[in-house]
């Protein structure tokens, strides 16, 4: 699956950001990925939440929903 201009944003110890990683991972999706703990990043609003999901910075998802964004993605493809 494409995942063109979504990137995900994850952070250190955390469980829900590993479990989505490996979701990514088996599924073959190609989404970039932002480790808020260890990398440089700029968005117009606030993260309160990981993992976050985001497009063209625009929040399309956190936590666990984003499995449920991921399936609708490869649905649609």
């Amino acid at each position: 699956m494409k995942g063109e201009g979504y990137v995900l944003y994850v952070g250190n110890d955390c469980f829900s950001c590993n479990k989505i990683e490996q979701f990514i991972k088996d599924n073959n999706v190609n989404v970039s990925t932002i480790n808020i703990d260890e990398e440089e990043y700029s968005l117009p609003f606030s993260l309160m939440i990981i993992p976050a999901l985001v497009k063209n910075e625009k929040l399309i998802a956190y936590g666990p929903d984003i499995i449920k964004q991921i399936e609708q993605f490869k649905a649609a493809s």
